[in-house]
Formats: structure tokens, sequence, C-alpha cells
């Protein structure tokens, strides 16, 4: 009897002492991540159907599906996303350019998919010539408030107020830019065909005027409070998806289809 009872004490001692010795993580508490993203046809967008797709969108749903992490997304200005991210533990932000800036400020899942970035300008606006983005100082420039490129262009000395006009989103930019009342807007070789196309308007009428300085591509931002592992696991999870084919497949869905 005696014997039974120092048995069933050292069993519970065991039984504590490696709860007690168990990092949380392991304990296969449920994890949580809120998304954060802007509006930005193709890498994230509100569908005809309501949802929140695109191909960054549907590469991060994806990875957090196979590393079985719970998760929502929501679509903001990127002002509000950017900050929502930095300061709330538990979010991430897709498309982020990874900077030297930003590098310190968050912990990194990617590259994601990116295209190549340009100033472009209307075609019939012969009097636009540059060489490089200092000649684009003389210009109007149309950037999405706080955004890389925003910093981009001041570290140039490019002024907001003067050379430098400010959108919320940056489909709200193309009216003007079509109109004449701005001169130059950023896009990529993705990104703009698609926005184009969405407000019926044909590429054949836009140009690149200059590349833009490269960024290391889009990221999975997520807040520094994120665990370590769940940053690994992600970053794993991506490389497999792409080893596999599944990251490719994912782009070419979003391939725009030729209407004429």
């Amino acid at each position: 009897m005696i014997g039974f009872r120092f048995k069933s004490k050292l069993i519970i001692f065991v039984i504590i002492f490696h709860f007690m010795m168990t990092p949380a993580y392991s304990k296969q508490i449920p994890y949580k991540l809120t998304i954060n993203t802007e509006p930005m046809l193709p890498y994230n967008f509100i569908s005809d159907k309501n949802e929140i797709v695109g191909i960054n969108v549907d590469i991060v749903k994806a990875i957090l599906k196979k590393s079985k992490i719970d998760y929502k997304i929501e679509v903001y200005p990127w002002v509000r996303a950017y900050q929502k991210t930095l300061k709330k533990n538990d979010h991430g932000l897709i498309s982020t350019a990874r900077t030297p800036k930003r590098e310190p400020l968050f912990k990194w899942v990617g590259p994601l998919a990116s295209g190549r970035g340009y100033l472009y300008k209307l075609k019939n606006r012969e009097d636009i010539k540059l060489k490089t983005l200092n000649d684009a100082k003389q210009y109007s420039v149309a950037v999405v408030r706080g955004g890389v490129y925003q910093a981009i262009f001041e570290d140039l000395g490019f002024k907001v107020g003067e050379n430098l006009i400010q959108f919320s989103y940056s489909k709200q930019y193309f009216q003007p830019f079509l109109l004449g009342k701005v001169d130059l807007i950023l896009g990529s070789d993705i990104v703009l065909p698609h926005m184009l196309q969405k407000i019926d308007i044909s590429m054949e009428l836009v140009e690149p005027a200059v590349k833009m300085i490269d960024t290391s591509g889009n990221y999975l931002a997520l807040n520094k409070s994120t665990p370590d592992e769940i940053v690994e696991k992600l970053n794993k999870e991506l490389q497999k998806l792409k080893d596999s084919g599944e990251f490719k497949n994912i782009i070419n869905t979003y391939r725009l289809i030729n209407r004429d």
C-alpha cells in the first residue's frame, strides 16, 4: 500500500514537472493571426463576391492553412493597416516591401509574389522625358500616403504638396492621371495592367517613363511579438509551396484574360 502511494505521488510529480518545463507553444494552444492589407490588384483586393482574395492573399491563406494557424483578414487604407500591424500583437501585413528601415520593426515571411516597379506616364504626354528618378522632380507624382515609395521619393528630395501628391489608395489616382492632373503614377508590370483593366482602360494609353528603385519584394510582415517558431513554420511552408509548383499556380490563376 505504501509502495502504491509512493508510485502515485511520483507519477503526479513527473506530470507536474513535465508541464512546468514544457514551452507554452508546444502545449498545442491554438494560435490565431489577424492579417491586415490594403486594396491593391492583383495582390490583395475585395472580389465581386465580397471576398478578400488576390495572389498574395491566396498564398498567405495557403501557408496559414498548412501551418494549422487560424486567421482573419481585414482591409484598410495602407497607413491604418501598417500601424495596426506595428502596434498590435498577433497581427500581420501583406503585401509589404522589406526595406532597411522596416527590417527591425517586424518579423518576415517571404518573399511573396511581386513585379518590377516603374513610374508610368500617358503615351501622349511627349513633354515628359525622364532618364532618372531625379528628373521626375519637375512633375507631379502620385503616391500612396505612408507607403514605401513615398519614403523613397522623400529620401530623393521630393516634397509632399509640391511634386508628391498623396492618395489613400492607389486606385484613387487613376482618374486625375487620365485627366492630366497628375503627371506620373506608380505601378508595376503585374499591378498596373490589372488595375487599368478593372476600370476599362487600355494599357496602350500608358508607358513606363523610368524604372523605380528596387525593393526586396513583397512580404508578410508580422508583429514583433509573433513567436519565432511561427515565423519559421510559415517560411518553411512557403518554400514548400514554391517547390511544389502551387505558388506559381496561384499566380497563374490571376493572369489577365485578353478581351480583344
